[in-house]
């Protein structure tokens, strides 16, 4: 069976700057469906949010459009996990400064990203407040160890605060209880949409309830908007359980900017993708024409855009490039003989292939491609895009173009972008070797927050 949930949603607290006056409170209503396998949740006014955990895909729906957007669920993960280690340099650079870094005390971040560094071991523990010495003795774990939150009952409900008593979130005791399955689906919503201290959201999914009221303290720094959010249970309902409500609409893909445009995105992450035979076919006809009118350089490169769209290496091709007795070959293989590693190795490599673009002819593209990673070396981040952006619409199915500007995308902490890129990649050549490392990070990503699939 399924549950509709009718939540009122209530925001309130700060400013938009100091010299801003109060922002008022803002309540509004909120649907929500838990499913298996699935859940999805509607605010007033905005589209409809499906997670899928089968296939770990975040989907936007536009009722009007009928259409819908499909996205990564790890992009978010993603941002969280590395943003988590980043506040954490900036509470320890406010500490040295001798300035207050209460707002970005670890487990108040771990509260706001709902991601927990495994590294500091933190703990929950109960406050008994019978004889004087409760309280020292709640502040212990089973190991000794200080514990990082404390957990109290309250007047109809339980409340946690950190060990230095700030409030982090509070529910009633009362509300609607439900099966395991459909209390951890509740618990996914919160995370995923508001957030949570994962012990405090360990501890409430195991009371396999959904709570009348929940009050989300701390939620963003203090003094910033929406840093208190209050949901109050409406209404629940029981229904029969049911797939993804997206029959009738059409899956579309939205880049933004700094990505290709949305029509070369869906062609290339919706559509097939070249036959790899065939490709490999194609670069040989255009090899042995370039070779037959002397442009040895631009026949190179063709067999180097097959490796970089489908990962087929042509045999011989390293002996070749060494061997051919050409001058811009020559120039091009010395450009290559070093990665961009540091900035001198960079900054002889990128004037270098911009004076070969003549010779490479109709696969100057794949230079461009090349010269990126230089110009990223050197600092350059957004040459380096509008290179990538030009070898794309060259070669929309670039499969090398589209992972490097995924990378960069996670270089401007834009993850989201950077799986729109990888998406696309992976509908080109799913096994390419430049993609292990994307599966790499899903698969620690996975490993490390769990509780988020």
């Amino acid at each position: 069976m399924g549950l509709d949930l009718s939540l009122q949603v209530t925001e309130s607290g700060g400013r938009n700057n100091p010299e801003s006056p109060p922002v008022p409170s803002r309540t509004h209503a909120m649907q929500v469906r838990l499913r298996r396998g699935w859940l999805g949740y509607r605010e007033t006014g905005k589209d409809e949010v499906l997670l899928d955990f089968t296939r770990r895909r975040r989907l936007t729906l536009d009722e009007g459009a009928k259409t819908y957007v499909d996205e990564s669920m790890y992009a978010d993960v993603c941002f969280r996990h590395f943003e988590l280690s980043n506040r954490e340099h900036l509470h320890a650079v406010i500490t040295a400064g001798l300035g207050d870094a209460s707002d970005f005390a670890p487990v108040i971040m771990e509260h706001q990203l709902s991601v927990l560094d495994k590294a500091r071991g933190r703990t929950l523990a109960e406050a008994k407040a019978t004889g004087p010495g409760a309280m020292l003795r709640s502040l212990f774990s089973g190991r000794g160890k200080p514990a990082d939150i404390l957990m109290k009952s309250e007047a109809g409900g339980t409340a946690f605060v950190t060990a230095e008593g700030r409030p982090l979130l509070a529910y009633s005791d009362d509300g609607v209880r439900v099966a395991p399955s459909l209390g951890g689906q509740f618990v996914q919503f919160l995370r995923h949409r508001f957030h949570g201290h994962p012990l405090i959201l360990e501890r409430l999914g195991s009371a396999h309830r959904v709570p009348r009221d929940i009050q989300y303290s701390a939620k963003a720094m203090r003094g910033s908007p929406g840093s208190t959010v209050t949901l109050r249970l409406q209404s629940d309902t029981v229904v029969p359980d049911s797939g993804l409500p997206i029959g009738g609409y059409r899956r579309v893909v939205r880049g933004g900017p700094g990505l290709p445009d949305d029509a070369t995105l869906e062609r290339v992450t919706l559509g097939a993708a070249p036959d790899g035979a065939s490709v490999r076919e194609q670069r040989k006809r255009e090899a042995e024409a370039s070779v037959a009118a002397g442009r040895m350089l631009e026949s190179v490169l063709a067999f180097f855009e097959l490796k970089l769209q489908t990962d087929e290496l042509m045999p011989g091709l390293g002996e070749a490039v060494q061997a051919i007795p050409d001058a811009d070959v020559r120039r091009f293989r010395e450009a290559l003989s070093r990665p961009p590693n540091d900035k001198a190795t960079a900054s002889a490599m990128a004037p270098g292939l911009v004076a070969l673009r003549a010779a490479a002819g109709r696969h100057a593209h794949v230079l461009k491609s090349f010269e990126a990673g230089a110009r990223r070396a050197l600092g350059e981040a957004p040459a380096a895009r509008q290179l990538l952006l030009e070898v794309i619409q060259a070669n929309p199915f670039f499969t090398g173009a589209y992972k490097d500007l995924g990378d960069l995308c996670v270089a401007d902490w834009d993850m989201g972008a950077a799986w729109v890129c990888w998406d696309a990649a992976r509908n080109i050549a799913p096994r390419h070797s430049l993609l292990q490392d994307v599966s790499g990070m899903e698969a620690m990503l996975a490993a490390e927050h769990p509780e988020y699939f």
